[in-house]
């Protein structure tokens, strides 16, 4: 018996090692873009996910029945809430003036919606359960929509292109970034956040080729937006980050 347990010890290990070698040591090797952090603005402690830049202040989305605030940048105060669709309001991303598209989490949803007297108010949806929504981006000619859809064999994430009425054009899986969060466009390049591991990754929005990648000051990195000269980052409970990034 006793030789029996030290042999079935070993083989533990040894099956424990080659995971280790075979798995977490493999991890593919990226560009690190420089990148630094310019100003550092604190906010409430919420459930914060996409974040969007209208030009002048940043609209901070959070999940968890709270609203979308939206920030003066230059002392960090809260000078509007907009409540939500419904109660999980991952992204919010222009189409049109006026006109905005929406995901919420829990209804597994993404609608087109205006803001009426501080309220998003529905003009479409498309459900795309059994996943769940994150981030979504405008590019100006398509709806870029991240999801997850968890099962028992554990989460899958893909990427869903759309057109502006919510059809659905393709769907892609994203294999190489784990947790994928949120979306930004700088004008040339789209980007992704991590929630797993604080990375900004650059990527190719039709192959999915990462590009590149910035390191993230916010822990559980969520929100990101462009601008038109810095990066704004923050993570689900951190604070707003406005970031030099060397694109």
């Amino acid at each position: 018996m006793k030789a029996n347990f030290i042999n079935g010890t070993r083989l533990v290990f040894i099956i424990i090692a080659i995971f280790l070698l075979c798995g977490f040591s493999y991890s593919p090797k990226y560009k690190l873009i420089p990148a630094k952090v310019l100003t550092k603005i604190k906010i409430p402690k919420w459930y914060h996910e996409g974040i969007y830049f209208d030009g002048k202040e940043i609209w901070v989305n959070n999940g968890k029945k709270g609203n979308t605030w939206v920030v003066d940048t230059a002392n960090g105060k809260i000078i509007r809430e907009i409540k939500p669709v419904a109660a999980f309001t991952e992204a919010i991303t222009p189409k049109d003036k006026g006109v905005f598209f929406a995901t919420d989490w829990g209804t597994e949803k993404v609608y087109t919606v205006h803001i009426e007297n501080d309220k998003m108010a529905v003009l479409s949806e498309k459900s795309v359960a059994p996943a769940h929504p994150a981030g979504a981006l405008w590019n100006g000619s398509g709806l870029f929509v991240i999801t997850w859809t968890r099962s028992l064999t554990g989460t899958k994430f893909h990427l869903l292109k759309m057109d502006g009425d919510l059809n659905i054009l393709s769907t892609t899986e994203i294999k190489k970034i784990l947790e994928p969060a949120h979306l930004a466009w700088d004008g040339r390049n789209t980007w992704i956040s991590c929630w797993y591991s604080r990375r900004v990754y650059k990527v190719d929005i039709e192959s999915l080729e990462i590009l590149g990648y910035f390191k993230s000051p916010a822990a559980k990195t969520t929100g990101i937006a462009w601008d038109g000269k810095h990066f704004w980052v923050t993570g689900t409970y951190s604070d707003l980050y406005k970031m030099e990034v060397q694109n």
